[in-house]
């Protein structure tokens, strides 16, 4: 099933905005609420054993606390390296997921645009073909009209032809019949 999304780039950078306010405001990102328990009891657990050794070596020396000390950082300074590593994994993997989306979001934005474009594409085609048959059509028609016109106005000037030759030879016969007796012909005027 296709989603149909609409956006541009300021709602992608949004996007990307909240996520990096919300990475930032978090401070420590892990991406397992367990793991991130076990870590803070770890740390717990790390911070009362130095100072454990803190205390007990105190009672000894002032030279024998620096070590102590020493150790525990190096401890949480590995355990913050660890927790660093993590969250760039976490994250790089969060970005991947996040890119992958997008660009699936656009390979269906690309899908859609190809889709709307090549239907409107056959629309036009079929409007040029329906176009194509209506102008046949209507040159057909109009070749007919064309031709029932000539047919027409040639009938009609055989029979004014016609017309004419007959009032000719009535012509012809009256001055015929005038030259034979001499006498111009009367036309009745009857009612």
């Amino acid at each position: 099933m296709r989603r149909n999304y609409e956006f541009d780039d300021s709602d992608f950078a949004s996007a990307v905005a909240a996520s990096a306010h919300a990475i930032h405001s978090l401070g420590e990102i892990t991406p397992n609420p367990k793991i991130a328990r076990a870590n803070t009891r770890k740390q717990d657990l790390q911070h009362r054993d130095s100072m454990r050794n803190a205390s007990m070596k105190d009672t000894r020396s002032s030279q024998s606390v620096t070590p102590a000390i020493g150790d525990s950082r190096h401890k949480q300074t590995s355990t913050l390296r660890q927790s660093d590593s993590k969250a760039d994994a976490w994250e790089k993997a969060q970005i991947a997921k996040l890119r992958k989306r997008y660009e699936n979001l656009h390979n269906d934005i690309k899908a859609w645009e190809n889709e709307k474009k090549l239907g409107e594409k056959h629309r036009i085609e079929k409007k040029k073909g329906d176009l194509e048959l209506k102008k046949s059509r209507n040159m057909k028609h109009y070749y007919n009209k064309i031709a029932r016109i000539d047919h027409v106005a040639q009938g009609t000037r055989a029979r004014v032809e016609e017309k004419r030759k007959h009032e000719e030879s009535i012509v012809k016969d009256k001055a015929r019949e005038m030259r034979a007796t001499g006498k111009a012909p009367v036309s009745c005027f009857c009612f």
